[in-house]
């Protein structure tokens, strides 16, 4: 299930920000054009790695491969969703579907919204990370390979609409991967998120 959750005090914003202002204004004196929105870079920190072997104990070191990898699909596939509005493309997200496995792209395409800005999109010059964060455990095969993962990430930013107005965006998800066609693809998740300070409380 995927569900967004906007909160009374931040609905003023996010209603801005979706569908604009309609109220009558005073015409703006002409204005040199704007600058480039800044760019951002987004950094996820891995918090804590854990296996579930079917049976004895593996090294901590045999996981850092298969944990960073994860923690670079969760970089990329969060940028995409919420930073770089390079890869947005008016609201659409295409690069969004390949870190989802083949039969859970349709799934991702109707909860676009409850995984990424959403019709925000068209109205945020630019968003920039507060904080990003990532748990992963991993269930492994007889081989103590690493089989699926099930990964936590936690994410807090700023997003600026075109007149500078800042918007507190705040998304946090459940996702459980498998190692597919040589990567780590999601395959089921759990989101939820939004708008306001206290989107998540």
């Amino acid at each position: 299930a995927a569900v967004v959750v906007v909160l009374a005090a931040a609905a003023g914003a996010w209603l801005w920000l979706v569908s604009g202002s309609h109220a009558a204004r005073e015409p703006a004196p002409p204005s040199s054009p704007s600058p480039s929105p800044p760019a951002y870079a987004l950094d996820v920190t891995l918090r804590r790695v854990k296996a579930i072997p079917v049976g004895g104990t593996v090294k901590k070191q045999k996981l850092r491969a298969p944990a960073e990898a994860v923690r670079q699909t969760f970089t990329d596939l969060y940028a995409t969703a919420f930073v770089d509005p390079a890869r947005w493309e008016g609201g659409a997200f295409p690069g969004l579907f390949v870190h989802f496995a083949p039969a859970a792209r349709e799934e991702a395409r109707r909860h676009l919204d409850d995984l990424t800005l959403g019709r925000a999109a068209e109205h945020v010059s630019a968003v920039r990370p507060e904080w990003a964060r990532l748990d992963v455990r991993f269930l492994l095969g007889p081989a103590r390979v690493p089989v699926a993962a099930q990964a936590s990430m936690r994410f807090a930013a700023t997003a600026f609409a075109g007149d500078g107005t800042e918007v507190p965006v705040r998304h946090r998800g459940d996702y459980v991967l498998e190692r597919l066609e040589g990567r780590w693809l999601v395959v089921s998740y759990r989101v939820d998120g939004g708008f306001g300070p206290e989107a998540l409380q």
